[in-house]
């Protein structure tokens, strides 16, 4: 019981120290990587945006520490529910509505992402089934995002 609390205490002052980081870092990140474009709506984005980043990642890795499964594979199984989702509604809203945007994300990335997608969502369920362990689960679908995005960068 002490060992819970320890972890979850020292994910909570990372936590709070790496939002202090990005709140006096995003500035000069803003000045390096958007130098004359930046104004506050950057900024408060760049904090909003990362401080989710960070709570989610801290988030994640409480619960590996904690050995929670079941509640990593239902978080795998969430965002790769919406992956579906927008991959899907997104090739729906080009063939089938008036949606013309700016630029066209290819019908076969999008129906890679949406394969990718279901297969991470399999992941999950195994995850929550004990038929493979946390790490092999957050490895596996973490390359499969990460090869989504890259195809979809082409």
């Amino acid at each position: 019981m002490f060992l819970k609390k320890k972890i979850i205490l020292i994910h909570l002052g990372v936590f709070i120290l790496l939002t202090l980081l990005l709140l006096f870092t995003s500035e000069p990140l803003l000045n390096k990587f958007a130098a004359g474009i930046h104004n506050v709506g950057m900024w408060i984005d760049l904090m909003i945006f990362g401080t989710i980043g960070i709570l989610i990642l801290t988030t994640i890795s409480c619960l590996i520490f904690l050995k929670q499964g079941k509640i990593i594979g239902l978080i795998i199984i969430l965002v790769n529910l919406f992956w579906t989702w927008f991959s899907l509604n997104l090739l729906y809203r080009y063939h089938f509505t008036e949606f013309h945007p700016t630029f066209y994300i290819p019908n076969w990335i999008l129906i890679m992402n949406s394969i990718f997608a279901i297969i991470g969502i399999v992941i999950g369920f195994n995850l929550i089934m004990k038929k493979i362990n946390i790490k092999t689960a957050l490895l596996t679908d973490f390359i499969l995002i990460l090869t989504g995005l890259i195809i979809q960068q082409i």
